[in-house]
């Protein structure tokens, strides 16, 4: 699969690494993209480099993985290219807080994949990949015990299929939580964010906050 990255960070090359290893074709981007050429020629021969719209036009599938505060001008610059697309919004709604801190940028009733589907409807719209720090990933990805799971979710059954095959791909375990407005697990804060826990794990939390969040 040709796979096209938007967001060059610790996200968007992890990644990278994970599917390159899996054996699919990656297109890396910055704004930037001349200063990737070292991390692109460390990941291996079959990765590319390139700006947020050429990603956007390479990939059969595209991971958004920006800073949120960055996240409009990467919009404009792949809207053209993802009409029809599967997207994987793999961005948090967090920015940097006058106190130091980091807080949430949307309301707390609402739901960041269907915030993204409000600013991208050009696309079909997933998300996954935003629930577990990278180091987390990078330490435990392909271990064959304990296997960690990463959550996912998208309206479609087909793209949701894609995107646990790409988790699969990462060596991490899908855990499917049903449709955009069923993700809010993925947000945070939910007991689920940034935890490394096994798939079982994972869905016993997720069961929980559900509880508790319906009352």
């Amino acid at each position: 699969m040709k796979i096209g990255i938007v967001g060059a960070g610790a996200i968007g090359q992890i990644y990278a690494k994970l599917w390159n290893a899996a054996g699919h074709e990656i297109l890396l981007s910055s704004r930037n993209p001349h200063k990737l050429t070292p991390i692109v020629e460390e990941i291996g021969p079959s990765v590319q480099a390139g700006t947020p719209a050429q990603a956007a036009a390479f990939g059969d599938v595209v991971l958004l993985a920006v800073n949120y505060w960055t996240l409009d001008d990467a919009i404009e610059a792949i809207r053209p290219h993802v009409e029809g697309k599967l997207v994987i919004d793999a961005t948090n709604p967090l920015q940097h807080a006058e106190d130091g801190g980091i807080e949430r940028v949307i309301e707390d009733d609402q739901i960041s994949g269907l915030v993204m589907t409000g600013k991208l409807p050009e696309a079909r719209i997933a998300k996954a990949f935003t629930t577990l720090w990278t180091g987390h990933v990078e330490s435990h990805a392909n271990l064959a015990d304990p296997k960690i799971a990463m959550t996912l979710a998208a309206d479609a059954p087909a793209d949701r299929e894609t995107v646990a095959q790409l988790v699969r791909d990462a060596g991490l375990v899908p855990v499917d939580l049903g449709t955009l407005a069923q993700s809010r697990p993925l947000d945070p804060p939910s007991p689920i964010w940034n935890v490394v826990l096994t798939a079982q794990e994972l869905a016993d939390r997720v069961d929980e906050f559900r509880r508790e969040t319906a009352g």
